[in-house]
Formats: structure tokens, C-alpha cells, sequence
């Protein structure tokens, strides 16, 4: 017999882990599907590790009054797909929630930029738009390098960097009547400059309006297959660490300004010759598998666990800064070429590097490969820790040196063979 239920919209990926999490407290989660069918990307959880599973048919009217009367303690978003489905249902059980008023402006690239704007904090330039002559004209007046992305993307999928209103014009015909990695048809899209800086990852949980950073990640990014700043590294940084301090502020005033007042937030936020810009900002928990529990000893759904159920343990220990016990990053490798793979040269000196501690191959000999461009294209992807963070940063250069076309064997469409052996 457990304590109490909350209710986790779409608990797939990291957010699966919701369960254990809560079930550490007492509790148990019931599984809300934003869809009867499975979201593109999305691997299948097992039902039987949930108290109830509902789908969402349609009616929400229908799906409140279902959810109602298995009494949930919160309604939270396990993913992207559910921030706004979540907002819905706890808003009309009259549960801890971020409101459904800026619901969109928590999914939508463009216009949760226009919201911290029009709230004093700073953002970058940018424009929403179908019409391909608008955005050839807005992008001569920027004149340098733009960003053209899917309004409710994720993933990294459907990113272009374009460096002329040309290439702009191609990006918004290649996205356009296309689907993002959700499966929502793209209509418009969001124009925006280029930020020169080093990209980091804020990690947050909120209760009652008040906010505590549980982890922070620099991020590693090469310029591959088409893509610039294809991410492939992200490495956690001390809880002391003198970016912290600048990120943080910032990150707090952007979560004041998209009312994100409950509950995880992931942002992706550039500091710039001008100071911290966001890229973009996600109302719920890290979509990657950081193990931040083995690296600090809990991160944000043991945090949104206290958010929720004891809000008083989260206030009295709110703003304390995190206390990194080993060095961790999580890695990937990118493929150069799409075919069939027929084997990786040197995968087994990358599991032997020293500060390896898993390796996931998610694309075996004999499968099909695909040219990495966004996050579900990676090949292989590794989980890193050490005591010695200099060790972890020169295993981390050593798998970049490894990887290239070097590393792979494929089979490509027109019957080449791409091999290259390490010399």
C-alpha cells in the first residue's frame, strides 16, 4: 500500500525514473499518455511499474474527471510533450501548478523568447515567420549568421545554421510541411541570431516560486555532417564554479518570466561577450542520462520529489549550492555516413578508457546507421566519472580522437565502402 499517487504526463526516458524516485518517498506514479500510440523516438516503458496507466482520447474534460478519481497529489510533465497537457489537468484539480497561461510560451521557441524579453531580461533577435521573403529580408538586416528551427521542436531536430538569407529561404522550404520529433506538422518557423559563446545547461526544480539549481553542464560541440555546434559532450561543473554564479541569476529570472513556478526546468543558455543569453528553455526534467545521482547523491526528480509532496524539506534546503562528489560527463560519438554499419574500428579502446563507465551501443553492426545531425542520431553514447576531472577531460579528447570516419565500416546506399583504419 503506498502513501499517495502522482500522476507523470508522458514518463518516458529519464523520466521513467519518476517511479523509483517516488516510491523512495512512498508514493506511486500513475503513467497520463498524451497518446494512445507511442511519439515518435519514444521506446515503450513497462505498464506494470505504474499504479494506473490513462491515455489521453481527446477530451480532456473526460481524462480530468478519470484522473480526478484516483486522487493524484501532483499532475507533472515527464517530457516535452506533456508540459502542456500537465498545466491543463493540474490546473483544473486544483493541484500545484505553473498555470496554463504561459503553457504556450513554456513549448513555443519563439514566443517564450518574446516573454522574457517583454519581462526586462535580456534575449536574443528573432522572427516567426512562413514567408519566405520576410525572412530573407530579416536576415539581410541581421547580416550575419542565423539559427532556423522548428517552433515546438525538440531533440536538436530540424536545426539549421545558416549563413545567408539564401540558406535561410532553403531551411524554411526543407522544415516546412515537415514534422518536428514530436510528430507536429511545422507551419512556420523561428529565425534567430546565432549567439557566440560557450553553451551551457541549467538544471532547476521550483516549489511555491522558489527556485535551486541541481546541476550544471558545460557543453562539448563539433562541427559535423552539415550541423554546427553538434553537441557531444556535456560535462558537470562544480557546484563552485565561478559560471555558476553568472548562469545562475539569469536562469532564475527566466523562470520567473515563463512562470515556471513548480517543479524541473531545463535550460540551454549561452554566455556571451554581452552577458548569458537563452537558447531555449524546457519546463521539465533533462531529457539525458546523467547519472547526477552517483555524481552529487540526487538531482531533479529526487528534488521534484520534495517540490511536490514535502515542500518544506525543498524551502529549508532551497539555494544550497550542489556538491559535485566525482567528475561526470555523458558523450557521443557521431557518424560520419548513412548505410549499414558493418562495424565499429575502435569502440573496444574507447570502453577501455579509464573513465568509462557505460558504453550503449544504440546502433549495432548490421543495423542501419544514419549521418548524426540531432540528438536520437547518435550512434553510440558513453556515461563518464572519475575522481581526477583532468583524467575524464583527456578520456573525453581521446574519444573524440578516435571517433571520425575512422571508426566506422558502412555499407553506404550506392554500395561504397566507407573505411578508413587508424594508423
Amino acid at each position: 500500500m503506498t502513501d499517495f499517487q502522482v500522476a507523470v504526463v508522458d514518463a518516458f526516458g529519464t523520466s521513467h525514473r519518476y517511479v523509483d524516485a517516488f516510491a523512495a518517498a512512498g508514493g506511486a506514479v500513475i503513467h497520463v499518455r498524451s497518446t494512445p500510440d507511442l511519439l515518435p523516438g519514444v521506446a515503450a516503458v513497462d505498464p506494470a511499474r505504474f499504479s494506473h496507466t490513462l491515455f489521453d482520447e481527446g477530451n480532456l474534460d473526460d481524462l480530468t474527471g478519470r484522473l480526478a478519481r484516483l486522487r493524484p497529489h501532483a499532475v507533472l510533465p515527464g517530457r516535452e510533450s506533456g508540459v502542456e497537457l500537465a498545466d491543463a489537468l493540474s490546473e483544473r484539480l486544483g493541484l500545484p501548478s505553473n498555470g496554463t497561461a504561459l503553457s504556450a510560451a513554456r513549448r513555443d521557441k519563439y514566443l517564450q523568447i518574446e516573454r522574457v524579453r517583454a519581462e526586462g531580461v535580456s534575449a536574443m533577435r528573432q522572427l516567426r515567420t512562413g514567408d519566405a521573403a520576410e525572412l530573407r529580408a530579416w536576415h539581410a538586416d541581421l547580416g550575419r549568421t542565423a539559427v532556423v528551427k522548428p517552433l515546438r521542436g525538440a531533440l536538436g531536430h530540424g536545426v539549421r545554421f545558416c549563413d545567408s538569407p539564401d540558406e535561410s529561404v532553403a531551411a524554411l522550404a526543407a522544415l516546412r510541411n515537415a514534422t518536428t520529433a514530436l510528430g507536429e506538422r511545422i507551419t512556420e518557423v523561428v529565425a534567430q541570431e546565432y549567439l557566440i559563446g560557450a553553451e551551457y545547461v541549467v538544471n532547476t526544480v521550483s516549489c511555491e516560486g522558489v527556485h535551486t539549481v541541481t546541476d550544471v553542464w558545460s557543453t562539448d560541440r563539433v562541427t559535423a555532417n552539415g550541423v554546427r555546434d553538434l553537441v557531444v559532450a556535456q560535462i558537470l561543473l562544480r557546484g563552485d564554479d565561478p559560471c555558476v554564479d553568472e548562469l545562475v541569476p539569469y536562469a532564475f529570472r527566466v523562470l520567473d518570466a515563463l512562470g515556471i513556478r513548480y517543479g524541473p526546468a531545463h535550460l540551454e543558455i549561452k554566455l556571451t561577450p554581452d552577458g548569458p543569453r537563452l537558447v531555449e528553455a524546457g519546463a521539465r526534467p533533462s531529457g539525458l542520462p546523467y547519472h547526477v545521482a552517483d555524481a552529487i547523491g540526487e538531482g531533479q526528480l529526487e528534488w521534484a520529489v520534495d517540490a511536490y509532496v514535502r515542500p518544506r524539506r525543498f524551502l529549508a534546503r532551497a539555494g544550497t549550492p550542489y556538491r559535485r562528489r566525482t567528475a561526470a560527463a555523458w558523450a557521443a560519438l557521431v557518424s560520419p555516413a548513412s548505410g549499414r554499419l558493418v562495424r565499429y574500428r575502435a569502440l573496444d579502446a574507447v570502453r577501455e578508457l579509464e573513465s568509462v563507465r557505460e558504453l550503449t551501443q544504440l546502433v549495432r553492426p548490421g543495423e542501419e546507421i544514419a549521418a548524426t545531425t540531432w540528438d536520437l542520431a547518435y550512434p553510440v553514447v558513453l556515461s563518464l566519472r572519475h575522481p581526477v576531472e583532468a583524467v575524464l577531460r583527456r578520456d573525453l579528447n581521446t574519444v573524440r580522437y578516435l571517433d571520425g570516419a575512422a571508426m566506422y565500416e558502412i555499407d553506404t546506399p550506392g554500395g561504397r565502402h566507407l573505411s578508413v583504419p587508424h594508423e
